[in-house]
C-alpha cells in the first residue's frame, strides 16, 4: 500500500500501529512533525507506542492542517515522541516503524 511521502520525501509506512481510522472515514499510519535534536532538524513520527488512548485520538480525530493541531495539541504527545525518537536514534535506529514492528493499540 502506497502511504505517501513524509514532507523528506520517504515513503510513509505502516506505522506502529498499521492503518488507523479517522473520524472523517480516512486512515493514518503516521504523522510527522520536524523537531531540532542535537543541533539537527528531523523528522519523527508523533504515533509512537508510548501514547495513550487519549492522546491517539486526539491526533486521529483533529486535522493536522488545522491552525490549532498544534497549539491544542495535549505537551505529553510532543514529549513521548520526541523521547521515543531520541531512544530509537541513540540505538541506530530511524525513529519511524520498520515494517516489522507493529504494535498493540494502547488500551487506556
Amino acid at each position: 500500500m502506497d502511504y505517501g511521502n513524509r514532507p523528506s520525501g520517504e515513503k510513509k509506512g505502516k506505522g506502529y500501529f498499521g492503518e488507523l481510522k479517522k473520524p472523517n472515514g480516512d486512515v493514518s499510519t503516521e504523522i510527522s512533525v520536524g523537531v531540532g535534536m542535537d543541533g539537527k532538524e528531523l523528522e519523527i513520527p508523533l504515533i509512537v507506542p508510548t501514547l495513550t488512548k487519549k492522546e491517539l485520538n486526539y491526533l486521529l480525530s483533529t486535522d493536522v492542517e488545522s491552525k490549532s493541531f498544534f497549539t491544542n495539541m495535549p505537551p505529553s504527545i510532543m514529549d513521548k515522541a520526541y523521547e521515543h525518537a531520541k531512544m530509537r536514534i541513540k540505538s541506530g535506529m530511524s525513529p519511524f516503524a520498520d515494517e516489522d514492528e507493529m504494535m498493540e493499540m494502547p488500551e487506556k
